[in-house]
């Protein structure tokens, strides 16, 4: 799914990738492992980007997956800093979430090339 909704991005504005949130697999322990760090956050969206100046978080889920207490807290913290954060079970969903900040985007460069266009008409 993920892939597809990347697939289905490059025709949005702005810019989207995937976020590597996996550990590095221990041999010793049979298990993935995060690095520790202050720095590192828990339950960061599976596809980041930005469009139109606002930062974009897409958690990806199945039909019946759940979101952690990190994700939720995730989502809730980009929306509280003016950012776009959702949670995608289907292509449908990227669109019902994106489809006005795109046609937002859209509108300010058609703004600009009239602007434009104006401006070099007056010289």
């Amino acid at each position: 799914m993920e892939n597809s909704i990347l697939e289905f991005l490059l025709w949005y504005p702005g810019k989207f990738w995937k976020n590597n949130s996996v550990g590095v697999y221990d041999p010793v322990k049979k298990c993935y492992r995060k690095a520790k760090s202050k720095h590192i956050i828990n339950g960061v969206s599976d596809i980041l980007g930005v469009m139109n100046g606002r930062f974009i978080a897409i958690e990806v889920k199945s039909a019946k997956g759940r979101l952690s207490e990190a994700q939720k807290d995730f989502i809730h913290e980009v929306k509280q800093n003016g950012g776009i954060a959702f949670v995608a079970r289907s292509l449908q969903d990227v669109k019902d979430n994106l489809e006005d900040e795109a046609k937002r985007f859209r509108s300010k460069a058609e703004q600009s090339s009239l602007a434009q266009a104006k401006d070099l008409s007056e010289m």
